[in-house]
C-alpha cells in the first residue's frame, strides 16, 4: 500500500492542483483529450518499467536498466538528465508554495514561505531514510481525500446547484465550444500535461526498495495509472463544469478558483491549504528520486564522490547536501522573479528533461526485449502488452510533443537548445567521469559507521 501511495503521491502535484489552471484557459474543456492521450502513454511508460523492474527490481531504477542494456554512456546520460528533471520539478513545486501562501500572506515576502517549507522538507529526511515513505503516504492520503470530495462536491453542485450556482452548469462543455481555439493547443499543451505526470517513475525506483516486487509491481501499476485517469479527466471534466474555462488563470490553482466561486465561507482556504500540503509532497517525492539517482550515479563514478556519502543512520547525507543547494539556488531566484515566473520557468525546462528521459525508458525496453527474444535473458511475467509496437508508437508520440516544443511561438527554439545543452553537457561530464574512475576506481559505498565491520 504505501508503494501505491508513493507513485500516486509522486504523479499528484503541482501539475494537476496549480499546472491545471493555464492549459484550461488555453485549450478549454478539450483539454480532456491531452489528458486521455499522456495518459495511455504513461500506462505504457509503467509497464514497460514495471517489466523491467520484475525482472530485476533496483534502487537505481531506469538508469540502472539504461546501463545493463544499452550502456554506461547512456545511462550517465539518462541519469543526469533525471536528475535536472528532479531538480527543476523539486524548484517548481518549491515556487508553486509562494504561490499557495500568498493567498493568506499577500505582503509576504515571496521567498520565506519556499525557504520555510524546503528546510521543513530537508530536515525531515535527513533524521531517518523512513521520514519519505511516512511523509508521502500521509501527503498521499490527504491528496486522495481532497480530489475525491472535490470530485464528489464538484459533480453535486453541478447537478444540483441551480440558480444558486449560476456559472455551473454542464453546458460549459461546449456552450464556448469544446475547443475553442482549435486543435493545435491540444497537441501544444501537452508538454505541460507530460509535467503533470512527471515523478511517477519514482514507482520503480521505490519497488527496488520493496519485499515482494513480483507480486506489488503490477498491482502498483494498474491502480496507480487508473486512479491517475480518474482523478485527472475527472478533475478537468468537473472544473470545466463548474466555471467556463476562461475564468481560470495560472495565478492561483483551479481548484481554489472553482470553489471560491460557490460562495461558501473559507472553502476556498481549505482547498489552499491541500494544494500547499502537495507541494510540500511534491518536493518530498523530488526529493527522494534526486537522491537515489545521484547516488547510483555516484556509485559508477558518474556523479560528485561526495553524493555517495551515506551516514550511520542510513540516510544518503552526501545527495541531499547537493540537492539542498540547487533547490537554495532555485529559491534565491524569487528574489528576482516573483514565485508564479519561477515555477513557469522550471516547467517548461523540465519539460524537455521528462520528454528525453521517458524516451530512454522505453528504448532501454526495446533492448531489455531484444535479450528476451534472443534468449539473453530470462524474460519477466508481468509483460508490456504490444512490445515493441508500443514501444515504438510511445516514442513517436513523444517525439511529437518535443516537435510542438519547437514549433510552438511562445518557447520558439527554447526546447531544441535546452536538449543540445543537455547532450553536450553531459556528454562532456561523462568522458571525464570515465576518466575519473580508470584513474582512481570506483567509490566506497559502504555507509559510514560500517567501514571495516
Amino acid at each position: 500500500m504505501q508503494l501505491q501511495m508513493i507513485a500516486f503521491g509522486g504523479a499528484v502535484g503541482v501539475g494537476l492542483f496549480l499546472g491545471l489552471g493555464e492549459p484550461l484557459n488555453a485549450v478549454g474543456p478539450g483539454l480532456v483529450i491531452s489528458y486521455l492521450v499522456v495518459g495511455v502513454l504513461v500506462y505504457l511508460l509503467m509497464r514497460a518499467l514495471g517489466e523491467m523492474t520484475v525482472y530485476r527490481p533496483t534502487t537505481g531504477g531506469f538508469v540502472s536498466y539504461a546501463r545493463e542494456f544499452v550502456g554506461p554512456r547512456f545511462a550517465h546520460l539518462t541519469g543526469w538528465i533525471y536528475v535536472t528533471v528532479a531538480l527543476l520539478v523539486g524548484i517548481a513545486e518549491i515556487s508553486a508554495v509562494g504561490v499557495y501562501t500568498a493567498y493568506w500572506f499577500p505582503g509576504a515576502p515571496a521567498w520565506l514561505s519556499p525557504l520555510v517549507a524546503m528546510a521543513l522538507v530537508f530536515g525531515t529526511n535527513v533524521l531517518t531514510v523512513r521520514a519519505f515513505g511516512l511523509v508521502e503516504s500521509v501527503a498521499a492520503a490527504i491528496k486522495v481525500i481532497a480530489v475525491l470530495l472535490f470530485l464528489v462536491v464538484g459533480t453535486l453542485v453541478v447537478v444540483f446547484g441551480g440558480s444558486a450556482t449560476p456559472d455551473a452548469s454542464v453546458a460549459n462543455l461546449w456552450e464556448g465550444g469544446f475547443l475553442p481555439n482549435g486543435v493545435w493547443p491540444v497537441v501544444l499543451v501537452m508538454q505541460a500535461v507530460v509535467f503533470s505526470f512527471s515523478a511517477v517513475e519514482v514507482t520503480a525506483t521505490a519497488a527496488g526498495e520493496a519485499r515482494d516486487t513480483a507480486r506489488s509491481m503490477p498491482k502498483v501499476v494498474r491502480g496507480v495509472v487508473f486512479r491517475l485517469g480518474l482523478f485527472y479527466v475527472g478533475s478537468v471534466l468537473v472544473l470545466a463544469m463548474l466555471l467556463p474555462t476562461g475564468r481560470y488563470s495560472a495565478d492561483e490553482s483551479p481548484f481554489v478558483t472553482a470553489l471560491a466561486s460557490l460562495g461558501v465561507p473559507h472553502v476556498g482556504g481549505i482547498m489552499n491549504a491541500v494544494v500547499l500540503s502537495a507541494s510540500l509532497s511534491g518536493v518530498n517525492a523530488a526529493l527522494y528520486a534526486t537522491v537515489r539517482l545521484l547516488r547510483n550515479l555516484a556509485a559508477h563514478g558518474s556523479a560528485p564522490k561526495a553524493t555517495v556519502t551515506i551516514n550511520s543512520r542510513g540516510v544518503p547525507a552526501g545527495a541531499l547536501v547537493f540537492t539542498a543547494v540547487v533547490y537554495l539556488a532555485g529559491v534565491l531566484l524569487i528574489l528576482f522573479a516573483d514565485a508564479g515566473a519561477i515555477f513557469s520557468l522550471a516547467l517548461g525546462a523540465a519539460s524537455v528533461g521528462i520528454l528525453l528521459g521517458w524516451m530512454s525508458i522505453f528504448v532501454s525496453h526495446l533492448r531489455f526485449r531484444a535479450r528476451v527474444r534472443d534468449g539473453l535473458i530470462a524474460g519477466a511475467g508481468f509483460r508490456m502488452p504490444g512490445s515493441p509496437y508500443t514501444d515504438w508508437c510511445c516514442l513517436a508520440v513523444l517525439a511529437v510533443i518535443f516537435g510542438s516544443l519547437v514549433l510552438d511561438s511562445d518557447t520558439s527554439y527554447a526546447g531544441l537548445i535546452a536538449t543540445v545543452a543537455l547532450i553536450v553537457v553531459h556528454g562532456a561530464t561523462y568522458e571525464i567521469a570515465r576518466r575519473r574512475v580508470a584513474r582512481n576506481g570506483l567509490p566506497d559505498v559502504t555507509p559510514a559507521g560500517q567501514v571495516g565491520t
